[in-house]
């Protein structure tokens, strides 16, 4: 099997095995997931067989692997995780105001960190879902305000909708590019079936070509011919039972209404159904109206360089070089138009949403700055409730002392009590779980109303992220239980059964430390919420 030799699997997670895992077992084991990597990488993407090596890897952390694991009857390992699991579960009921404060806390500060993370990950998504998106690109188009100044092609902004003559000619010089679609700008179109009328404005006229570049399922129509003859018109599912419900409206015509300056009003004929645009999509509609009819009312625009109304997409071949593609525009702008201070770039299919400062854009475009802001707050809101759940563990140190003093007086060993005390904080994060789902739930309407995009929890829950869910679980209760385990199992037994608890000063310093932080972390989203409501 041939390995792309480009392509090697994370470093980490054999860093992590090797620190855990018997050496006897490591070889065979690196070298069976190293070609298990290489087959996942031929089947699906380079991130994705990461994610899934990474996964394939943390489950081999089985104790017949483990160093120095000390097998015990299984009995009485059953019965230490009933009794840890009694003691814990009774704490939380005798101390209900302590267990509703940590539960409800941890609860909501993994519940807005989860909502932030279903919009950031909303907005990373945009046109991912384009099989080709990687070989998709898109034009934009420029003048410079001084002839030949390249300083001042770059000052002045870019504009999506440009010249029609700028799709053919492209197709025409450069061999690197295999298919041109361009479409014009957004019409405004009547459109009447029987006693059915609607004012369509998303509505696009599309070139034949549109199908074989975007991954846009046809329901019904060959993708090839569906918008080749003037006046025929695809429909997305919703739009078609709009107008004829479960009816075939295949051969139907919609009359409709003129589009200014593009078509004549006319009876256009269904000759496709396609799948409804996904909501992560940097434009949508409802309707494409084949181009053919455009060129049909307005046949002189094509040719004029100047008339402004038409977007570019192209799709390139294998092995495209964009720097050296961009080196070529302007001798072929030269060839191909009389303008010297008109000029155009290209932007990829990925940068378009999140990357991209041209204007008249066919849709909505989101901000990059606006993604490392949301996840910095995100993080910020997390760490708060973890702190906070660390700061009421170690204060309620004294009460749980002489327990500490007790069952280190009668043989306890600071290892056990430590992860009796990890017990409790994953009881406590898996109750704080179950609070977070149902606040999830709960908000998500209001979400979905404040932000208008589509969330839907499966669409976020799924294969992939479900281990990255698990283990963020799980370093979450690792994280807010570690520090009080240390502290409450570090106590002196003679100290502790007097009543005296002392933590070492570090301790101390380190608790106040995290107060601080916590109420710095606070106050700079608290400052930063009211600057962003302000602008």
């Amino acid at each position: 099997m041939m390995q792309p030799t480009e392509i090697n699997p994370p470093e980490w997670p054999v860093k992590f095995l090797r620190f855990f895992l018997k050496k006897e077992y490591l070889e065979e084991i690196e070298g069976d997931m190293e070609e298990l990597f290489f087959d996942h990488v031929e089947q699906f993407s380079q991130a994705k067989a990461k994610r899934m090596y990474a996964w394939e890897m943390l489950k081999l952390l089985r104790p017949i692997l483990l160093k120095n694991v000390r097998h015990t009857p299984t009995l009485n390992q059953y019965a230490m995780f009933k009794n840890y699991f009694k003691i814990a579960w009774r704490n939380l009921v005798k101390k209900k105001a302590y267990s509703v404060i940590n539960i409800f806390g941890l609860g909501l500060g993994m519940a807005c960190c989860f909502l932030i993370f279903m919009f950031v990950q909303d907005e990373l998504s945009y046109d991912n879902y384009h099989e080709k998106g990687d070989r998709i690109y898109r034009v934009t188009h420029g003048y410079k305000s001084a002839k030949d100044s390249e300083e001042s092609a770059k000052a002045n902004p870019f504009w999506v909708w440009g010249n029609a003559p700028i799709g053919p000619a492209l197709l025409q010089n450069f061999p690197e590019i295999e298919k041109v679609v361009q479409f014009s700008g957004r019409a405004d179109i009547l459109l009447t079936y029987e006693d059915k009328k609607y004012q369509e404005d998303g509505i696009f006229f599309m070139d034949s070509t549109a199908f074989e570049i975007f991954s846009w399922p046809l329901v019904r129509g060959n993708p090839k011919t569906v918008l080749a003859a003037p006046y025929s018109i695809v429909l997305t599912e919703s739009t078609a039972r709009k107008y004829f419900g479960d009816a075939d409206p295949i051969g139907k015509s919609l009359q409709g209404s003129e589009a200014a300056g593009r078509s004549n009003a006319g009876d256009y004929t269904v000759t496709g159904i396609m799948k409804d645009v996904p909501s992560n999509s940097h434009f949508r509609f409802n309707a494409l109206l084949s181009m053919s009819t455009f060129k049909k009312s307005r046949p002189d625009i094509f040719d004029e360089w100047g008339y402004v109304d038409s977007y570019t997409y192209f799709l390139v071949k294998e092995q495209f070089n964009a720097a050296a593609f961009k080196q070529k525009i302007p001798a072929f702008l030269s060839r191909v138009q009389k303008d010297p201070n008109y000029t155009i770039s290209i932007e990829p299919l990925k940068d378009v949403y999140l990357r991209t400062s041209a204007q008249r854009q066919p849709g909505e475009t989101g901000s990059l700055p606006n993604i490392y802001v949301f996840s910095i707050i995100g993080i910020f809101i997390l760490v708060i409730a973890i702190i906070n759940f660390m700061n009421l563990a170690t204060a309620r140190s004294m009460e749980r002392g002489k327990e500490v003093g007790i069952r280190k007086s009668i043989g306890a060993e600071r290892s056990s009590l430590i992860f009796q005390f990890l017990g409790e904080s994953f009881i406590i994060v898996f109750l704080s779980v179950l609070v977070a789902v149902l606040i999830i739930f709960a908000a998500l309407p209001y979400m979905i109303d404040f932000t208008g995009k589509e969330l839907v929890i499966l669409r976020f829950v799924n294969g992939e992220t479900i281990p990255f869910l698990i283990g963020g679980v799980l370093l979450i209760g690792l994280a807010a239980g570690s520090y009080p385990a240390l502290v409450l199992s570090g106590f002196t037994p003679a100290l502790v059964l007097k009543g005296i608890t002392r933590s070492a000063a570090g301790g101390v310093n380190l608790r106040r430390g995290l107060v601080i932080f916590q109420f710095s972390l606070s106050i700079a989203l608290i400052a930063g919420t009211i600057i962003v409501y302000s602008q």
